[in-house]
């Protein structure tokens, strides 16, 4: 009797060692370049590469920040939907508890480019520094909206229209459209603004 007792306590003990490590999620953050300072909801918790683990549940959503001098912020969301975790599965099936509450789990690396910020244009007689800097400017803000593409977050139209007019210097770099667009996105990303939302305002930015 004081035998299967003890086999039952050190199954408890054993699941319950296997519950808390199934609820951890960790997921290396990594910058281009690195030593970025990172930012866990307004928190500084150190520099990329940086490992971030959480124990939160699935569907939930982390807002992190990267900032490194001469780069503009880079702002995203971690949403703990990217891969389904096989422990927590297994473990709940097995001693009946609500594990799937954990299912879900960040992929092992994310990986993100940061953006150098654009450098200050200077009154100059030289019309070639002049041209120089407006090349840069653009190339830029079409990267930019590349990427802003590429996510999904513009349409071909839009990317169209925007590179018409930058193409044609009908564009006010100091007050970029493609930065307003990706501020909208983060905070669509952090669930501050709705799809009907964001799309409304997109709009308005582009016409």
């Amino acid at each position: 009797m004081k035998t299967k007792t003890t086999t039952k306590i050190s199954c408890l003990l054993l699941a319950t060692i296997i519950f808390l490590s199934s609820c951890v999620s960790t997921t290396l953050l990594q910058t281009t370049p690195s030593g970025a300072n990172v930012y866990v909801k307004g928190q500084s918790m150190g520099v990329t590469p940086y490992s971030y683990s959480d124990t939160k549940v699935v569907g939930s959503s982390t807002p992190i920040a990267f900032k490194k001098d001469g780069y503009q912020d880079l702002n995203i969301v971690l949403h703990r939907t990217e891969q389904i975790d096989v422990a927590p599965a297994v473990v709940g099936f097995l001693f009946l508890w609500p594990l799937w509450l954990w299912l879900m789990k960040y992929d092992d690396t994310h990986s993100y480019q940061l953006q150098p910020t654009e450098p200050v244009t200077q009154t100059s007689p030289n019309s070639q520094t002049s041209t120089t800097n407006t090349s840069s400017n653009s190339t830029n803000e079409l990267i930019k909206l590349k990427n802003l593409l590429d996510q999904g977050a513009i349409t071909n139209d839009d990317f169209t229209t925007l590179k018409v007019k930058i193409l044609n210097e009908n564009y006010d770099y100091s007050n970029s459209i493609a930065d307003q667009i990706i501020k909208l996105k983060s905070l669509l990303d952090g669930n501050l603004l709705t799809k009907e939302e964001f799309e409304s305002q997109k709009n308005k930015l582009i016409k």
